[in-house]
């Protein structure tokens, strides 16, 4: 029997690519002189953020360590960009091989201030997804500050583009 939870994660693997493209589309709707207005620079720091947490929570997931020095670093738009293509696959492998198993399965982590945790994989998914959901938000509201045209990346905008 199929478990409906490794759908989901896949669904919202998909969703999570389809927003942060919309994401990284409305910061170059940004005009050029605007490039150095506070609320932009927020955005791309921002939008790094997204990356290098999923790059971290995939990490723990799989046993590694990885911790950046700079949680909010300033990076351009085409670093970031790739930065999300290059762990996009890894996250595409990872949630294509899930099992029940895996979703049950408790993960030990330090988190970034030293703490000690364990959570269950199907809870850290669900944290990475709302997490990137969240911070999106952020980078749209920075986005119409900068004179720019904010990304609509709903999920159910995404449901209505995806069968």
């Amino acid at each position: 029997m199929n478990d409906h939870r490794i759908t989901h994660a896949a669904r919202m693997l998909d969703y999570e690519f389809w927003a942060t493209k919309a994401a990284f589309g409305s910061l170059l709707t940004v005009p050029v002189e605007q490039a150095a207005h506070p609320s932009f620079i927020r955005a791309l720091r921002v939008m790094a953020h997204i990356q290098l947490a999923r790059r971290v929570w995939l990490a723990r997931i799989e046993g590694r360590a990885d911790r950046p020095d700079d949680w909010f670093p300033p990076w351009t738009v085409e670093k970031t960009q790739d930065a999300a293509a290059g762990i996009d696959d890894p996250w595409r492998r990872y949630i294509h091989r899930l099992t029940t198993a895996e979703l049950d399965r408790s993960v030990s982590y330090t988190s970034s201030e030293g703490v000690a945790y364990a959570s269950r994989v199907e809870d850290i998914l669900t944290h990475v997804f709302n997490h990137s959901t969240y911070h999106r938000g952020q980078v749209a509201r920075l986005v119409t500050e900068s004179g720019g045209t904010r990304a609509g990346t709903d999920y159910i905008a995404y449901t209505r583009t995806s069968p």
